[in-house]
């Protein structure tokens, strides 16, 4: 319950922030009753975007600034580099396989639930049905999710988080965060992520189990990332890469497709300005 309550309080803040950042914008404007109709038609047509790009699934990475100085040396730099980065190797090198498989279908047998609600949310009965007889099988056969029993049956995981469901539902991204200690998210995903764990076990187990439980969460999720880790510090720009993959990766939970942003054609007065600013 304390974790719920604070996850609750940082996104409180950062709505608040984001509600005096629009009503800055909205001062911009000097539109009245009184407008000509084509000077209307105009405006409608302007870019309000004020100089940020809309990302996949219509994001809006509006405190990036703030998050390359503060939010990301925290997470990356701090938190990943120094302590679950180290715990996930660690993790990896000395336990073995069967017994870290153990450990990720359980966590991925106690999110069951979860699908059979989200999928019947967007209508997916067979689905959610499915994800139902997953968890009665794998709880019973499988000794509470160690082993996934109902794979063996063709039953497939089908999961369906309800920031998905929200995406299916119309919902945008909104504004991307980086919260400090706590990751990357957005407002769809943030409030998909409250409404899921709303759903899980917190009402039946203490807080102290719910905080192990998502201790080992993290581990087992950042050792299956530990992969990935080479394309990242390669990247010229990590911030940005990690955002891109984890919007992209969640629109492709919401369309089943990536759709990249159309890339423009450099033109040559765009090569010889390029050249240009080298020889400078």
């Amino acid at each position: 319950m304390i974790l719920r309550y604070k996850n609750v309080f940082i996104l409180t803040l950062f709505l608040v922030i984001s509600v005096f950042s629009v009503n800055a914008h909205a001062a911009r404007s000097s539109v009245s009753i009184m407008t000509p109709r084509n000077t209307v038609k105009h405006l409608s047509e302007e870019n309000y975007s004020y100089g940020y790009t809309y990302l996949p699934g219509d994001a809006l990475d509006a405190y990036e600034t703030i998050y390359r100085k503060v939010s990301w040396p925290v997470n990356y730099d701090f938190l990943d580099k120094r302590l679950l980065r180290p715990i996930s190797v660690v993790y990896v090198d000395y336990v073995p396989q069967c017994v870290r498989n153990c450990v990720s279908n359980i966590l991925s047998n106690l999110r069951e639930p979860n699908n059979v609600i989200n999928n019947m949310l967007v209508a997916r009965p067979l689905d959610s049905g499915i994800s139902l007889s997953r968890f009665a099988i794998n709880s019973t056969i499988g000794v509470l999710g160690c082993f996934d029993v109902a794979e063996s049956f063709s039953l497939e995981n089908k999961k369906m988080t309800f920031g998905t469901v929200l995406g299916k539902w119309g919902v945008q991204q909104g504004g991307y965060l980086v919260i400090p200690g706590l990751g990357v998210t957005t407002y769809r995903e943030y409030i998909g992520t409250y409404i899921d764990d709303m759903m899980f076990l917190h009402h039946f187990i203490p807080w102290w189990q719910i905080a192990i439980l998502a201790g080992i969460e993290a581990v087992d999720t950042r050792a299956e990332m530990l992969q990935y880790d080479d394309l990242l510090s390669n990247s010229l720009d990590p911030y940005s890469q990690m955002r891109d993959f984890y919007l992209l990766n969640a629109e492709k939970q919401v369309s089943g497709k990536i759709e990249m942003a159309p890339v423009e054609e450099a033109t040559p007065e765009d090569l010889e300005s390029f050249m240009d600013e080298i020889d400078e």
